[in-house]
C-alpha cells in the first residue's frame, strides 16, 4: 500500500469516527471542552482501531467525563440543605421537649411545695392558722425528700428507742417493696415462748436461705423491753397477708403459757404504738391484732382476754 492510499484510508477511518462520535473532534482537540464537561456516557465508548504512521495498530480508551453535571452539583447541594435543616428541626424538638417536661415538673413540685389547705383561710383564731401552717411545713420536708423512712426527721426523731437491724434484702422476709400508705398498726405474738427478740429477727433472715415460708414484721420487742426494727417503715413487711401494703406490724416475745407479755414488753409496746399512731396521724382504734383480720388467734392472749386488749388501747390513749 503506498504512502498516499494509506493517508486516504487513515482520512476515512477518522470521518468514520466522527459519524459515529460527533463529540470526539472536540476531545481530541480540546476545543468546546467545557460545554461537554460532566456528561456521563452511557455506554463506553471505544475508538476505532488506527493505523500509526509505522504500520502498527494503536487502541485508544473511553474518555470519561471527570466533573459532575452542574444540575447533580444543585441537586446534591440541596439535599444537603434539606438534611441540615432535618437535623436541626429534630435538635430543637428535643430541646422543646425537655424544656417543656422540666417546666411540668415544676409546676407540678411548686403546686405540692404551694399548696395551703383551705382550712388555713378558715381558721377562726390564729393559733388554728398556726397548726395549718405547721401541717403544711411537715408537707414540704416529705416532699422535698427530707424525712427518714417516709416520715419528716422531726418526727422520726421523736420514736422510742430501738435497735436498727434491718433484714437483707430478699423476696421471703423483705421484699423492698414500697409502702405508701399505713391505715393500721397490727400487733403479734411470736409463737415461740422464751425466745428472745434477736432469736426471731435471725428466724426471719434465714427464710432468705431455706425458703420455709414468708414472714417478718417491721418491729420484735423482746420479753426485756427491747426493740429490734427488721423493715424499714416506708418498706412492705410479710405479716398479715392481705393487709401487707398499708400497714406496720409488731411482733411481741413472751415467756407465759397463755401468751401474756411481760410488763417490760407491754410498756416499750404502748410506747412504740403511741408513737406510731401520732406520726400516722391514726386513732387507738386503728391498732388492730392480727386476729381481727383473718381470724388467727393472735395475739393469743388478746383474743381471749378481750377486757386486756380494750385495755391496751386505753393505756396507748392515755400515754
Amino acid at each position: 500500500m503506498t504512502q498516499e492510499n494509506r493517508s486516504s484510508r487513515q482520512a476515512e477511518i477518522h470521518i468514520t469516527q466522527m459519524r459515529r462520535n460527533p463529540y470526539l473532534v472536540d476531545y481530541q482537540t480540546g476545543k468546546n471542552t467545557s460545554r461537554h464537561t460532566g456528561r456521563h456516557t452511557e455506554q463506553s465508548q471505544h475508538s476505532t482501531p488506527a493505523m500509526s504512521q509505522e504500520g502498527t495498530r494503536t487502541r485508544t480508551y473511553p474518555q470519561h467525563s471527570v466533573a459532575p453535571r452542574q444540575e447533580d452539583r444543585h441537586r446534591l447541594a440541596r439535599a444537603e440543605r434539606q438534611r441540615r435543616r432535618r437535623r436541626a428541626r429534630i435538635r430543637r424538638y428535643i430541646r422543646m421537649t425537655l424544656l417543656s417536661a422540666c417546666i411540668l415538673v415544676g409546676i407540678i413540685a411548686l403546686t405540692k411545695l404551694l399548696r395551703v389547705p383551705a382550712s388555713t383561710a378558715e381558721a377562726s383564731t390564729p393559733l388554728e392558722a398556726i397548726d395549718t401552717v405547721q401541717q403544711v411545713g411537715k408537707e414540704i420536708e416529705n416532699t422535698t425528700g427530707t424525712g427518714i423512712q417516709g416520715l419528716s426527721a422531726e418526727t422520726y426523731a421523736a420514736h422510742p428507742d430501738w435497735t436498727e437491724d434491718f433484714l437483707t434484702v430478699n423476696e421471703y422476709s423483705r421484699p423492698g417493696d414500697p409502702l405508701t400508705e399505713v391505715n393500721n398498726i397490727f400487733v403479734h405474738y411470736t409463737a415461740n415462748p422464751g425466745t428472745s427478740a434477736a432469736q426471731n429477727r435471725s428466724y426471719f433472715e434465714q427464710l432468705k436461705d431455706n425458703h420455709e415460708r414468708s414472714a417478718s414484721a417491721h418491729f420484735i420487742i423482746g420479753y426485756n423491753g427491747e426493740i429490734i426494727q427488721c423493715v424499714p417503715l416506708d418498706e412492705i413487711a410479710y405479716a398479715v397477708q392481705t393487709r401487707n401494703e398499708d400497714s406496720i406490724s409488731i411482733e411481741c416475745c413472751y415467756k407465759a403459757d397463755n401468751g401474756q407479755f411481760t410488763q417490760e414488753t407491754y410498756d416499750s409496746l404502748i410506747k412504740l404504738l403511741k408513737w406510731l399512731i401520732d406520726a400516722y396521724d391514726l386513732q387507738p382504734d386503728d391498732i388492730l391484732r392480727h386476729y381481727d383480720c383473718g381470724g388467727k388467734k393472735c395475739p393469743i392472749y388478746y383474743t381471749e382476754h378481750e377486757d386486756a386488749w380494750d385495755r391496751l388501747k386505753e393505756d396507748v390513749k392515755n400515754l
